[in-house]
């Protein structure tokens, strides 16, 4: 039921995570449903190496930033990037709400 996820409300910026992922998958493969206020902002440190994230916008528009590279996604796209870089999604314009999927594994090798 919606009103048992888990959310987390002191991580970023005027944002709210949903955790929609079982607790015994996080660090390996996490999905989460983030709802950004106008100007929210989530930054994160890099997470393990060869470790990805696959973001969709479901409303609004966000701006991606992994390492250097620097995106803006409207509603309906996805984007696909390294997250074992220092990366952020900010709300571009006005609110936003995406679907999040972290994957993080080793690369052997």
């Amino acid at each position: 039921k919606a009103s048992e996820v888990p959310t987390i409300d002191n991580m970023g910026q005027g944002c709210r995570i949903a955790i929609l992922s079982p607790p015994e998958e996080a660090g390996g493969h996490e999905v989460y449903d983030i709802s950004f206020q106008a100007g929210g902002v989530l930054s994160r440190h890099p997470h393990a190496r060869g470790a990805v994230e696959q973001l969709s916008v479901i409303e609004g528009r966000v701006t991606v930033t992994s390492g250097t590279v620097k995106s803006d996604i409207a509603q309906g796209d996805t984007a696909r990037y390294a997250a074992d870089v220092t990366h952020e999604i900010a709300a571009l314009g006005g609110p936003a709400r995406v679907f999040l999927i972290v994957k993080s594994h080793e690369l052997t090798g």
